[in-house]
């Protein structure tokens, strides 16, 4: 979508980030625990990207590391969040190379779902600290 609208923008980038959460629980429900936390990163960093054009009226820069767009946004999560964050941000680096994939390979349910819901909470945390 191309548009010159900060508004369309922001909601663009938001509705892909739901979309994204949801596509994470379909990967939990079907097995695909590498997968769901890959598109739980997904999700967390188009939130932060919708926030990003929300405040700077402008496309948001090409990073994809958590914890310096909440830099960029001023945004600062309490330390349980932040940890959870930078947890969840090793997972877009593990599908995207082969050579990391085995060292964050998620094998176990209890784990993926973990990651999923500790997701969920950033995301809701993200949500209501950006305003959108």
């Amino acid at each position: 979508m191309m548009t010159k609208n900060p508004e369309e923008l922001a909601e663009y980038w938001l509705d892909f980030s739901k979309e994204d959460l949801k596509s994470a629980k379909a990967l939990l429900d079907a097995h695909r625990y590498t997968w769901c936390a890959f598109i739980c990163q997904q999700a967390l960093e188009k939130c932060l990207k919708a926030g990003y054009v929300k405040i700077h009226k402008e496309i948001p820069p090409y990073l994809h590391k958590l914890e310096r767009l909440c830099q960029l946004l001023e945004l600062t999560p309490p330390q349980d969040i932040l940890d959870k964050l930078i947890e969840t941000d090793k997972y877009y680096i593990a599908t995207r190379y082969p050579t990391y994939k085995e060292a964050v390979n998620i094998k176990n349910l209890k784990k993926a779902e973990g990651i999923y819901e500790n997701a969920k909470r950033i995301y809701k945390w993200f949500i209501e600290n950006l305003k959108l």
